[in-house]
């Protein structure tokens, strides 16, 4: 009888755990179509101007840099709580290639700035890409985390 429970338990748990799986993966594509919906509005509809902001492969490379700094940590840390370290040092990703780019740009202007204002905004527009994926992939790798398991079934 006891055996019998303890299937039973077990093949409740493996369908809830199906079942949080796919919530999981819906809410993460809900996310991203309604994101990349929402930009190609601004862009198509709403006709805002913008070139290839939203593709830069260096700002990926940056924000994705610093989940080193995750591996660097994880003999602090039990595993199920790297996901929320590891979210947090992607958002700090973000900030420092936020602040680099800014540094770039302003290292950059000539005394044409007068003339070309416009280009110096659009350019710290492209410096803030890498907040965008900070918070966009954090908040992802840590929605899909595995959370404390506890086995006393």
């Amino acid at each position: 009888m006891k055996f019998f429970v303890f299937e039973i338990l077990g093949r409740f748990y493996l369908k809830v755990k199906r079942v949080k799986l796919k919530r999981k993966i819906v809410g993460i594509f809900g996310l991203l179509f309604f994101v990349i919906l929402s930009v190609w509005y601004a862009l198509r509809v709403e006709g805002i101007i913008i070139d290839n902001y939203f593709a830069s492969i260096p700002s990926l490379g940056i924000v994705l840099a610093f989940s080193g700094l995750t591996y660097a940590k994880k003999d602090k840390y039990k595993f199920h709580q790297l996901g929320k370290v590891l979210k947090k040092d992607l958002i700090l990703g973000g900030w420092i290639g936020t602040m680099i780019g800014i540094m770039l740009t302003f290292g950059l202007v000539d005394n044409s700035v007068n003339n070309n204002f416009g280009d110096l905004l659009n350019s710290i527009g492209m410096a803030m890409i890498t907040l965008l994926y900070g918070y966009m992939i954090g908040h992802i790798v840590e929605s899909c985390w595995p959370k404390k398991r506890i086995d006393n079934i």
